[in-house]
C-alpha cells in the first residue's frame, strides 16, 4: 500500500508517493526531505497498512495539522486531507 500526496505549497502540484515508514522532515536523511524552516529535521512519519493511512508527529516544534486541527500522536488519514508541516501544506490524493 502507498499514500500519494500533493503538494499545494509552497511547490504547488509537486507529487510524493509515500510508504509505511516514511519520515518527512527538513533533515536530508529522511525519506521526504522538505526545505522550509518551520518544519523540525524529523517532523513526522507516514504509516501505511492495509487498514489504511495515518500520520505520527515525531515531537515536531510546530506540530502536524490535519484539516486545520492540531493532531498530537498517530492521527488516521484519508483521501482529500489536507496536511500541514510548518509552512509545508500537502494533500492525500490516494491510498492505494
Amino acid at each position: 500500500m502507498a499514500v500519494i500526496v500533493r503538494e499545494l505549497h509552497p511547490v504547488r502540484g509537486r507529487e510524493y508517493r509515500l510508504v509505511h515508514g516514511v519520515v518527512i522532515g527538513r533533515a536530508v536523511e529522511c525519506d521526504v526531505a522538505v526545505d522550509d524552516p518551520l518544519v523540525s529535521r524529523r517532523h513526522a512519519r507516514v504509516l501505511v497498512s492495509d487498514l489504511g493511512a495515518a500520520l505520527e508527529d515525531l515531537d515536531s516544534s510546530n506540530g502536524v495539522y490535519v484539516n486545520g486541527v492540531r493532531r498530537q500522536g498517530v492521527t488516521p488519514v484519508h483521501p482529500g486531507d489536507v496536511i500541514q508541516l510548518g509552512g509545508t501544506w500537502l494533500r492525500i490524493e490516494e491510498i492505494s
